[in-house]
């Protein structure tokens, strides 16, 4: 299958596994095509199979914002057209479904039908969708994909919950590559970071205040008052230099 995906381009779970899940398609022989909203992810790897679609953005003096949605969604009936995608897989409601279903409803008037799976992530659903601006487009989208998959068990609940969903909602969780990420006999790693056999503890994610990562800084320097240890932070964002910030004032 010729199957497009679309997903954020920065440095956030959904991008990641929108990213791993094409490369899982190609490796089984599917074609599949990147769209995200301006640039290139940097886990991106080149393949054979793979094709990266940029979304441009004009700006006019006309507009405060630019609009990323209609770009996106001339790009998606663009991109359908012209490489003969069989699939949308959008990944996030806003503004990836709505988009979805705009290039939809272009695309019938060309006689082409393009089914569109909308896959949803957590922020995308218990923050931003139950915002009340967006939460009737968010409602519609869900409602017109042609098939819904969550990340997660609570993530379905909190979706029918807060939302008058008609659609069903498969739950699909995020996935490890056991192939790349495995236990191996080596720890050199280990003793470079904690060289007298400290614990280590590892926190994972974007620096975004929803991920509360100045509160993984306290709560590891009451761990390091009873426990040697060293805290691993892995990620990045908006967030990252408060929490080096307050990791010197408790050094």
């Amino acid at each position: 299958m010729k199957i497009g995906i679309v997903c954020y381009p920065t440095f956030g779970g959904s991008g990641v596994v929108a990213t791993e899940l094409g490369k899982a398609l190609a490796d089984n022989g599917h074609q599949y095509t990147l769209s995200p909203i301006t640039n290139l992810p940097d886990w991106i790897s080149s393949r054979k199979t793979f094709f990266y679609h940029e979304v441009s953005v004009s700006k006019y003096p006309l507009f405060d914002y630019p609009p990323y949605e209609l770009a996106l969604a001339s790009r998606m009936v663009d991109v359908v057209r012209f490489e003969k995608l069989d699939i949308l897989h959008v990944h996030y409601a806003i503004p990836h479904a709505s988009a979805a279903f705009m290039a939809k409803q272009i695309l019938q008037t060309y006689g082409i039908y393009i089914p569109v799976v909308t896959t949803l992530h957590g922020t995308d659903i218990t923050l931003v969708g139950k915002d009340r601006t967006y939460k009737p487009v968010v409602t519609f989208s869900i409602n017109m994909s042609d098939g819904v998959t969550a990340v997660s068990e609570n993530l379905r609940k909190d979706t029918f919950e807060f939302f008058e969903i008609e659609n069903d909602i498969r739950v699909i969780p995020n996935f490890i590559d056991l192939h790349r990420f495995n236990l191996q006999a080596k720890d050199h790693f280990k003793r470079a970071i904690a060289p007298e056999g400290e614990k280590i503890l590892i926190h994972t994610s974007n620096f975004r205040k929803v991920k509360r990562t100045e509160d993984v800084v306290r709560i590891f320097a009451k761990i390091l008052e009873k426990i040697p240890s060293k805290l691993l932070m892995v990620g990045d964002g908006g967030e990252r230099s408060d929490c080096e910030q307050l990791c010197r004032d408790r050094a």
